[in-house]
């Protein structure tokens, strides 16, 4: 038997022409297991707290697929059929199809029972439905890997018939060589993310309606024919500085394949500075999440994340000898680090000299802690994760351990950490602005603390690699051989942006008294207001015109007298973006992990360094 079977037909003749589905529910169920609500956007009465079927079949020995689709699944939710476990739904918030494999023998030709529920007691409000059964079945499966996905993912990955195949290709406008990308696949008329019907390897990511190439070509099958066509939107991107493509396909039975050409516009400038995600996973590596090394890699490249740091929980895995493997050496320069999970905060630390022992992670109090992490050979930067998220009990910024008026630890602590995240877009703040006047406190008494933006992306999709990011100064013409130093002075500088769809930079002319804020992003996101500080205090708020807001490149432009502001020496100013966040599914961005509310509106952002005026 060969190592990687790519289809295998399990047992049923006549694959490509398979009966049509067998529809269970129709219906697009809002489910909630406890009580209160998790989200104001549902209504106040779920239709239930499971999803629960009878029904009777004809020929139930040819059955071998359920297919359904799903939306702002949280908690583990367990698909029973017959009594007998099948799988979980994937703990993904993200509107998408999803495909479980049925046992032979299992089903019968009457009284049998599917049943979607969780055991979880935390609120989860979720959509679920257009539950059907389908009698041919293709699976994919690399038999090295198999327990290893279904550990991941809960399930054994299955798909119903693919009959078309769909030729991907992504170009650099400019060039008009292949470029690591994104390509998103969306049913047009429900908006789900759709079945795809490939398997990752060394070249490709895959996911639900999602494939990450990392030479900007994939062969990809998809669904319908004449009796149930399928109309689709495929979208194609390269993260944050790139513009974004998208083409229409219909799949009617009419013909066999298509091609799909894409051509991406470097819309954002930045030059000298290079895209860091100083927080980045694996389940492989950390038993969370969904994706091995190599999907990790391929999916840094296809958002163009240029220094991404290796962030393992208290383990060092370096991604350079993967990286060679697979061929990705010219995208992007990786650097060794490591996130150490202790009971009183978690710490990313970087760069770590290969070989090293990871820093001890049981040690308390802060002042252990800080030396531990900082004797590990190497290391030169301390970030301080997710400051408002609780773990094992214990939250950083709480008001029962932090004084936000003093900018001061109530247990008499010093944090020696010399950066924070204020943007984790894998683990966000219900209010965006929270985290800001952390720091803005920190900044006030004294601490010279960098700003940090990450994505602490554990899977390919769910948390997207490089939606939250960090730009650092550094020569960035050769991504492959980014000046890690160089970077990382920077980052202790205090000269770091925040870029969450936004980027804000704020320069001083020292000779001038002015001081220049500007709004950079693509066109795909929107710009529509900026904020100026001073010393934390809000001082301006500017309207940006819708139509300057949505221009792709440089959005907007203020100048600003020092005199007017009633900067001086010794204040700190700092400009913030914001505006609207994006749902849809080619970029959609998370809702808060920790919620303060059940009122979430996305945002995207953009943060500058605070600028002293000396």
């Amino acid at each position: 038997m060969s190592r990687f079977l790519l289809a295998l037909l399990l047992g049923l003749p006549g694959f490509l022409g398979a009966e049509p589905a067998q529809v269970l529910d129709a219906k697009f169920h809002h489910v909630r297991n406890a009580e209160p609500r998790e989200w104001s956007r549902f209504p106040e009465k779920a239709d239930s707290d499971r999803v629960r079927v009878t029904f009777d079949l004809e020929s139930p020995e040819s059955i071998r697929l359920l297919t359904l689709r799903q939306e702002e699944t949280k908690q583990p939710w367990v698909i029973q059929l017959n009594g007998q476990k099948l799988g979980n739904l994937p703990r993904d918030h993200n509107h998408l199809e999803h495909g479980v494999a049925i046992p032979e023998g299992l089903l019968k030709v009457e009284g049998n029972v599917l049943e979607i529920s969780t055991t979880s007691e935390n609120p989860d409000d979720i959509r679920l439905g257009d539950l059907a059964l389908h009698d041919a079945i293709q699976v994919l499966v690399d038999e090295e890997r198999a327990e290893l996905l279904f550990q991941q993912r809960g399930y054994r990955r299955a798909l119903p018939p693919m009959t078309a195949t769909v030729r991907l290709r992504a170009t650099d406008a400019a060039t008009g060589e292949g470029l690591p990308c994104r390509f998103t696949v969306i049913d047009a008329d429900t908006g789900a993310l759709a079945f795809i019907g490939a398997e990752s390897d060394d070249r490709l990511a895959i996911r639900e309606g999602i494939v990450y190439s990392l030479d900007g070509k994939a062969t990809v099958r998809l669904a319908g024919d004449a009796a149930t066509p399928r109309r689709y939107t495929v979208y194609c991107g390269r993260g944050f500085e790139y513009s974004l493509d998208r083409k229409e396909l219909v799949i009617d039975g009419t013909k066999d394949d298509a091609d799909l050409s894409f051509s991406l516009t470097r819309e954002v400038p930045t030059p000298g500075l290079v895209a860091c995600d100083p927080h980045l996973h694996t389940f492989q590596f950390d038993r969370h999440g969904d994706c091995n090394l190599a999907e990790r890699l391929i999916s840094i490249a296809g958002e163009g994340v240029e220094l991404p740091v290796s962030t393992a929980h208290d383990k060092h895995i370096d991604y350079a000898e993967e990286t060679a493997r697979i061929g990705a050496e010219r995208w992007y320069t990786p650097v060794l680090g490591c996130e150490v999970t202790t009971h009183l905060g978690h710490f990313n630390s970087f760069p770590v000299e290969p070989g090293s022992q990871p820093a001890e992670h049981k040690l308390r109090p802060w002042p252990q802690i800080f030396r531990n992490i900082f004797a590990t050979p190497g290391v030169r930067v301390c970030i301080l994760n997710h400051g408002r998220d609780v773990h094992r009990g214990f939250r950083p910024f709480d008001p029962e351990n932090f004084d936000a008026a003093t900018g001061t630890f109530r247990n008499g602590w010093k944090l020696e950490a010399n950066a924070m995240e204020l943007i984790n877009s894998g683990a966000q703040q219900t209010d965006p602005l929270q985290l800001v006047r952390d720091w803005f406190a920190l900044l006030k008494s004294g601490h010279r603390i960098a700003v940090i933006g990450s994505s602490d992306s554990h899977t390919v999709n769910f948390a997207i690699p490089g939606q939250g990011r960090t730009y650092l100064e550094a020569p960035d013409d050769d991504p492959g051989a980014i000046d890690v130093d160089a970077a990382i002075d920077s980052l202790l500088a205090g000269r770091s942006w925040v870029s969450f769809g936004l980027l804000t930079r704020l320069d001083l002319d020292a000779k001038k008294k002015k001081i220049t804020a500007r709004v950079l992003g693509p066109g795909w996101t929107t710009a529509d207001r900026l904020r100026l500080f001073r010393n934390g205090e809000e001082i301006q708020s500017l309207e940006i015109p819708e139509s300057a807001g949505k221009m792709a490149g440089e959005k907007f432009t203020e100048t600003f007298s020092l005199a007017d502001l009633e900067a001086g020496p010794g204040d700190f100013l700092c400009a913030v973006a914001t505006g609207p966040g994006i749902t849809e599914g080619w970029w959609a961005i998370m809702p808060p992990y920790q919620p303060d509310s059940p009122d979430f509106d996305p945002f995207v952002m953009g943060i500058s360094p605070a600028v002293w005026v000396e």
